[in-house]
């Protein structure tokens, strides 16, 4: 599948792969964050993948240690997106109700 070639193909395959770990881990959601999810996992599965090929560990250690990380990661960077989220639409809803108390109609 490393094969320029089969590229398609291995493209395909991991988002089937990334699809159906969500859905066995009770992803149910509908909203944008179904595309955000499957594209996290398939960068993370990939990552994982190409770092296992290198690693001389006992049992893959160094391998899952890595793949921590980049879970940890991804979950940390979507609390931060979703806090940024949430001070953006406080922030934005503040400037509306400041303007409609001047006067504007919004």
């Amino acid at each position: 599948m490393a094969q320029p070639s089969h590229v398609p193909v291995a493209v395909k395959e991991l988002a089937l792969l990334a699809d159906e770990i969500l859905y066995l881990a009770g992803d149910v959601s509908v909203d944008p964050t179904w595309y955000t999810k499957r594209a996290s996992l398939s960068t993370i599965y990939a990552a994982a993948e190409l770092f296992q090929t290198t690693d001389q560990s006992p049992d893959f250690r160094e391998t899952r240690a890595f793949l921590r990380r980049r879970l940890d990661e991804a979950a940390d960077l979507g609390g931060a997106v979703r806090s940024a989220g949430e001070w953006l639409g406080f922030t934005a809803t503040a400037a509306v109700n400041v303007l409609r108390s001047k006067g504007a109609r919004i």
